[in-house]
């Protein structure tokens, strides 16, 4: 009979997270993991198998309790130009409200792109893999946008590009400024508002 963790594990996960956010994964040690979770480098080993398997636990849970929440602006009524201006607005305020220590680590998934991914197929799929979630979001407000004739169809491909770039920068900035990067959300806002106004006038 396998023995019950003595531990919850999503909250072992939960802390874990924050150090690979804060620290980054190469320079996050076993010696961290075990300030942080409480638990010994033994049931570590158990539990998740290796750094990486925690890791890989950290990135999951990271995505279900971050960015999925951010997304959600996503689902609400009207679909079109409306929902982007929502998104970048939420990011902005993010950026303002939140703890700076917080802010100040910037995504975990740009945080590994850019460490990692370059170099570890794992890294690079789950990076793309949110690349691709944001993508999908910005492609279906956009397509609604195009359908009702606020924007051309032609342009929504390219468009999407940009958008994603600029969530990109955003997310970088805040690193380093977050109130530079909550004035980058709330111009990319205003720009995407303006592509309505642009198209009426």
């Amino acid at each position: 009979m396998a023995r019950t963790r003595a531990f919850d594990e999503t909250e072992a996960v939960r802390k874990a997270l924050g150090v690979f956010w804060s620290r980054g994964y190469e320079a996050t040690s076993l010696s961290d993991l075990e300030a942080a979770t409480g638990l010994n480098r033994s049931s570590l080993y158990q539990a998740f198998e290796s750094k990486r398997g925690l890791f890989t636990r950290a990135v999951a849970l990271y995505l279900q309790e971050v960015i999925t929440p951010r997304l959600t602006v996503f689902d609400a009524s009207p679909a079109g130009l409306s929902r982007v201006t929502a998104y970048f607005e939420s990011l902005a305020t993010t950026m303002v409200t939140a703890p700076p220590a917080l802010t100040r680590r910037g995504c975990l998934l740009v945080n590994t792109a850019t460490e990692l991914a370059s170099h570890d197929a794992e890294a690079h799929r789950a990076v793309a893999d949110y690349r691709a979630l944001l993508q999908g979001h910005l492609q279906r407000a956009l397509e609604a946008a195009a359908r009702a004739g606020v924007i051309p169809r032609k342009s929504v491909a390219r468009r999407v590009e940009l958008l994603v770039g600029a969530v990109i920068g955003v997310l970088v900035t805040a690193r380093l400024d977050p109130a530079e990067a909550a004035k980058l959300a709330r111009a990319t806002a205003s720009e995407v508002a303006d592509w309505a106004r642009d198209e009426g006038a």
